[in-house]
């Protein structure tokens, strides 16, 4: 533990190759077992969530509670982690060819494969919260969503953080060693990393963007809860955490603007597939929320959970097509 802890607070200054492999190991000690760690205490919170569920024993609850607060507690020493990988690779500096003189790259902590971990994270923190309000059941089932993103995250990325960024700082540090010809291509994948990753909105944008989905992931289980149980407390909670949620997607959204006019520059960007996904999701939770404001009407609880689920079915469309689509998004 002593070692792991000595390794978050050395970070290495102006490294060469070896001194960046030896770095990239020995994150790579830590890695895969902190992320397999994970999975193994989000099976257990979910296990115990369901012995609480269908045997309404007071233990299990207690229990499933104490299993996400490890869970968040493991997650943040985690993050920790790859925040400490980030710093130790913007000391890596890079010759600009294009413009003269050098250049480094901090990555933003929400890029590659470490997307679904940082909504993950504040997922963890938000099931923490719903413990408040006296809803047992409804936040001991809201372990079910932490293990449905571990394992995605344990199927898709749990070999090394940062894959693309890593090869192409290995390359370029193994050219500088030996610089008989220059790697075009390389300089232009590394410029065109260190202006999309310096932008501001890249600071600003993805992170909103996911701290509204993980709201959008509570109300969704809220939504479901208030079909089957049909109890108005689960309607209080899910429009709470969709009010928090929306107001953070306008803002990422409007916050992305720039950046759409600029991946899309020359071209209709408007009806692009991506474009259109952002919007239909904003669209959904637009109408959730407008037909919250008639809750009190005959059947209307029906209908915004309704408006609730499929708004979360276009939050996955929306984060499959912008991710899986070739364009700027698809880069980061």
């Amino acid at each position: 533990m002593g070692a792991f802890f000595k390794y978050l607070a050395d970070i290495p200054m102006r490294v060469n190759y070896y001194e960046f492999v030896s770095f990239e190991q020995e994150a790579l000690r830590y890695y895969p077992g902190l992320v397999a760690l994970a999975l193994g205490i989000g099976i257990a919170a979910s296990l115990l969530s369901l012995a609480y569920l269908t045997k309404r024993e007071e233990r299990y609850a207690r229990l499933s509670f104490y299993a996400a607060l490890l869970l968040s507690a493991e997650l943040t020493v985690l993050y920790l982690l790859l925040i400490r990988y980030h710093l130790g690779m913007a000391e890596v500096s890079f010759i600009n060819p294009f413009e003269g003189g050098r250049f480094s790259i901090l990555m933003p902590f929400w890029v590659e494969k470490e997307r679904l971990l940082f909504w993950l994270w504040i997922y963890s923190f938000m099931v923490l919260y719903a413990w408040r309000y006296g809803e047992k059941a409804f936040a001991s089932s809201l372990n079910l969503g932490s293990l449905a993103f571990l394992i995605a995250i344990f199927l898709t990325g749990r070999e090394e953080p940062l894959p693309e960024m890593s090869a192409l700082v290995k390359q370029y540090l193994l050219w500088e060693m030996h610089p008989f010809t220059a790697p075009l291509e390389l300089f232009r994948s590394l410029m065109g990393k260190y202006y999309l990753y310096s932008t501001w909105y890249m600071w600003l944008h993805p992170p909103l963007i996911f701290i509204a989905y993980a709201a959008f992931t509570v109300n969704f289980f809220s939504c479901v809860a208030m079909l089957l149980r049909r109890d108005a407390v689960y309607d209080a909670i899910g429009y709470a955490y969709a009010k928090f949620g929306y107001l953070l997607l306008t803002l990422g959204l409007l916050i992305g603007y720039p950046w759409a006019l600029e991946a899309w520059r020359g071209t209709s960007w408007w009806w692009s597939p991506i474009i259109s996904a952002s919007f239909m999701l904003w669209f959904f939770y637009s109408a959730y929320l407008h037909a919250r404001l008639y809750i009190a009407d005959r059947g209307m609880w029906r209908i915004t959970a309704a408006l609730g689920i499929a708004g979360y079915l276009s939050v996955i469309f929306a984060y499959l097509i912008i991710f899986l689509l070739p364009g700027v998004h698809a880069y980061v």
